[in-house]
């Protein structure tokens, strides 16, 4: 969700910019407002931000004030009061807040909150301004054409196919659950009706729990785009018990029968804690289980069980939580004394879970191990997870890009203030700045920490991601901003900087804002906080300590620019015989995508295939170097679509179906998947030019699955999944090539792929076929990595090009009769695009750009395609062979 914005300030040096925030002279315009107060927003009519420019209004309660100020304003403000609703108030330091809320047509607008500021003196009000996002220009119509239930498949369709990660399983699906929160309006041009779809479901392997937020386009049921609903701490290896041994206050609840409660009913917000030891990670999400009990004890004294799950940390830990908010003038984490709730003990597949989180409603922490202690038992880390309510109830940052790395940010910054503050640790200590230090039994604190504060990170370090990859960067991308909020702590003092950022949070923040709004809403909080010159220019001085300004992010990389500004990144390019075809939406438009295609050279402009009809979304394209293939997405159906690549004839139809992807094409052979709720995954094939247009799917069997297809040739190559029914058979799955002849239906299994123990293997990655082989990603062990296999088209001849113990964390892949291309997805660094030769060799890089690459295809020879995010935009790129880095 980051984009660029106007900003408000032009940051030279820390004391030339304090110096221009209090010594501005207005002339003032037409309505009122002096001109050089306003910071034009966006795409909108409406400022970003006002400020130093104090009004007088005659309202003396907030919401009719900020109204008041608003409509006198609106020709400077062009928002249509009837579209705001306020969604709270926050008096603090002798100011008062009104935040509101956008709607159109009675549907809220995603992200789009502005907030009006003021200062109460006497009987008059004096408003200081006003900051936020309003978009002025929706005029999108409110009806929706898909249904819900078409919504709520595809976000499940959409999540499920994002956890398998291209990869094809020979064990049984996880459930996938989903389920709308209604309509919301995505703010792209004159706006985009979309569902709002929450997806719960445990990952693949790891056993994690997820759940994602997926916004559904309301016409065509097509998802635009998602984020996590689960904001988790950096992973660790373990969770263990605090065995310190030091005595810490608790506070209980004596039940009717003499019993000890661990629920803390002393201040306005409730504390409890609940066992949670007899169940897995993904019972407890969202819900509580109605049977899970709150930890209960014989005495007022708590040890033994409780201190080995994290349970009394947990309590503790939460009430320490709850007195540092008040003493900033919050009650609780959502602000109104609402309850704060822990569940310990929490395992994965009835193994220690080696985390802990924050679902949106409580905090969840798994056990402990050997080598790890519970998250429970580090305060960081705990004031860091129920700080992530806190964003909540407040500015609502998106847990994407900068506006997510903003959220982790303030997180970790509160939750090392209030770990510093009660443990007494010097703002100077080396250490002070370490989050979970304390973790771990035998390792170093700096060893054991998640992040530190004071890695001394920039803008010059950040990472261009995108949803795909940790969210946008929220983890990856965090310390930088909280760099920044860490030296204004170190350099202002505890007490002064926190009561900042906590009003910059709660007061000039809003959902979608990054790195630059937020060093905005942090020197604006500053300004009419009225800390003084001094402070001011440390606050300041801090944001430019961390390259956080205005157009930091500009970035390069140097491969050849195809297309830029790419908005379809679900959906990735196809090349072949020179030329790649790709869908990009319309950035100025309601986020449709057209078709395109062009030269993979870079030579010439691109060529629209076509464009959105009937608001349907074409994707998933595919060409041999002749025709363009792909799905015009709609609704109800998505419809196969075909074109010369060159653009020389329009598209025509040829297939109506639901739920495609995998798309292939050689010649007038064009093959599918489809992905059905009860069927599963199914391969699907035709001949463009039959006269019947009939479509043919491999098989129909309810226990088999097929799918990740390719045609050349005439022949289908595709893998089949089907279980061991043989008499004496063990049930267990088979997962074979076969390969069909397209014209007769003769069909052939090639042999099973097995392992040096002769077991067979995991799974395999979808089949890419060059003129002389197959090659295809192979998974035989557990864990993340792939091998890359070569074969000849029979199934002979193999040859691992890349072993698995050797093998990257594979994404999208392809080959040539010359090279295979493929993506490596490793945790620490962002994914990369790899080469390596057909006979194998050694394995190069694509580029030296350090942006993600990802969405890779191979065209002909050795150059490959590809979408890059070195560029300050995702665009469309290509090489001809790799980089020298």
């Amino acid at each position: 969700m980051s984009r660029s914005r106007a900003r408000l300030l032009a940051l030279t040096t820390a004391a030339c910019a304090a110096a221009a925030l209090v010594t501005a002279s207005p002339a003032h315009a037409e309505d009122g407002i002096d001109p050089s107060a306003v910071v034009p927003g966006t795409g909108t009519d409406t400022p970003a931000q006002v400020s130093g420019d104090e009004q007088t209004v005659s309202a003396d309660e907030p919401v009719a004030a900020a109204k008041e100020y608003l409509g006198d304003h609106a020709s400077t403000f062009a928002i249509d009061g009837a579209e705001l609703s306020p969604i709270g108030t926050y008096a603090a330091d002798g100011t008062e807040t009104v935040r509101f809320a956008q709607s159109h047509n009675g549907v809220p607008v995603f992200g789009a909150q502005y907030l009006v500021h003021m200062r109460p003196k006497g009987g008059d009000t004096t408003v200081l301004g006003a900051n936020g996002t309003y978009y002025s220009d929706l005029s999108v119509d409110t009806t929706a054409t898909a249904a819900p239930e078409s919504a709520i498949e595809q976000a499940r369709i959409y999540v499920a196919d994002q956890l398998a990660g291209g990869r094809f399983s020979d064990g049984p699906d996880e459930t996938v659950t989903a389920a709308s929160n209604g309509l919301v309006i995505v703010p792209d041009g004159t706006g985009t009706l979309a569902y709002h779809v929450t997806v719960s479901t445990v990952a693949p392997e790891a056993g994690t729990p997820v759940v994602k937020e997926v916004y559904v386009d309301a016409d065509t049921a097509w998802p635009l785009f998602s984020y996590d609903g689960i904001q988790f701490s950096s992973p660790v290896e373990g969770t263990g018990v605090d065995y310190d041994g030091d005595e810490v206050p608790l506070g209980l609840t004596q039940a009717d029968d003499g019993s000890f409660q661990m629920v803390d009913q002393s201040q306005d917000s409730t504390i409890s804690t609940y066992d949670g030891r007899a169940y897995d990670v993904g019972e407890v999400l969202g819900r509580m289980p109605a049977d899970i009990p709150v930890f209960v004890g014989p005495t007022a004294h708590f040890d033994g069980e409780a201190t080995e799950s994290g349970a009394v940390d947990a309590h503790a830990n939460a009430a320490h939580v709850y007195d540092f908010y008040a003493g900033l003038g919050r009650n609780g984490l959502d602000g109104q004394g609402g309850a704060m709730t822990s569940v310990v003990g929490v395992t994965n597949w009835g193994q220690p879970f080696i985390n802990a989180f924050w679902d949106g409603q409580k905090m969840v922490y798994g056990g402990g191990d050997a080598e790890y202690k519970t998250l429970s038992a580090d305060l960081d880390v705990v004031g860091h997870e129920m700080t992530h309510g806190v964003v909540e109830h407040s500015a609502g940052l998106i847990y994407a890009h900068q506006s997510g790395a903003m959220n982790e940010a303030v997180a970790d910054y509160f939750g090392n203030a209030i770990d510093v503050d009660v443990t007494g640790t010097s703002m100077r200590d080396p250490d002070a700045g370490l989050l979970g230090e304390d973790l771990c039994r035998t390792a170093s604190p700096r060893d054991c920490a998640l992040r530190d504060l004071n890695d001394g990170r920039t803008t010059a370090d950040y990472e261009g991601l995108t949803w795909e990859y940790d969210n946008g960067g929220v983890h990856a991308n965090s310390t930088i901003f909280s760099g920044a909020l860490w030296d204004i702590r170190e350099t202002i003092g505890s007490a002064k900087a926190d009561k900042l950022i906590y009003k910059a949070l709660t007061e000039y923040m809003t959902p979608t804002d990054d790195f630059v709004d937020g060093r905005n809403a942090v020197v604006q909080a500053a300004f009419d906080s009225r800390i003084g010159l001094v402070s001011l220019g440390r606050v300041i001085a801090a944001f430019v300590r961390h390259g956080i300004i205005d157009g930091w992010e500009e970035r390069s990389g140097d491969a050849t620019i195809l297309m830029e500004d790419i908005t379809a990144e679900r959906t990735g390019p196809s090349a072949a015989g020179g030329w790649w075809v790709a869908p990009k939406g319309d950035i100025d438009g309601d986020g449709a995508y057209a078709m395109y295609s062009g030269r993979t050279n870079g030579k010439g402009d691109p060529i629209k295939l076509a464009d959105p009809v009937d608001d349907r979304f074409n994707v998933y394209p595919a060409t041999d170097g002749k025709w363009a293939v792909w799905w015009a997405w709609g609704a109800s159906n998505a419809q196969l679509m075909r074109a010369p690549v060159d653009g020389s004839a329009p598209p025509e139809v040829l297939w109506t179906t639901l739920s495609p992807s995998n798309t292939s094409v050689d010649g007038d052979w064009i093959s599918w998947n489809t992905t059905h709720p009860i069927a599963g995954r199914k391969q699907w094939y035709m001949n463009a030019n039959d006269p019947a247009g009939t479509a043919q799917m491999v098989e129909s069997t309810y226990y088999k699955s097929s799918g990740f297809g390719e045609v050349r040739d005439g022949s289908l190559y595709y893998l089949l999944r089907q279980p061991d029914r043989t008499p004496g058979g063990n049930g267990a799955y088979h997962l074979n090539i076969a390969v069909r002849d397209m014209t007769t239906g003769t069909e052939t299994l090639l042999p099973e792929i097995l392992d040096d123990s002769g077991e067979s293997f995991a799974g395999m990655y979808a089949l890419k076929l060059t003129d002389e082989h197959i090659v295809v990603g192979v998974d035989q062990t557990a864990g993340g990595s792939a091998g890359i296999w070569r074969m000849d088209h029979d199934g002979t001849n193999v040859k691992v090009l890349v072993k698995e113990t050797d093998g990257p964390l594979l994404g999208d892949y392809d080959a040539t009769d010359d090279a295979v291309t493929f993506e490596d997805w490793p945790g620490p660094t962002v994914p990369q695009v790899w080469q390596i030769g057909i006979d194998g060799g050694r394995i190069a890089k694509m580029s030296c750009a350090d942006g993600l690459q990802f969405r890779v295809t191979a065209d002909e020879g050795r150059r490959a395609v590809w979408l890059d995010g070195s560029y300050g935009t995702t665009a469309l790129v290509s090489r001809s062979k790799p980089s020298r880095c």
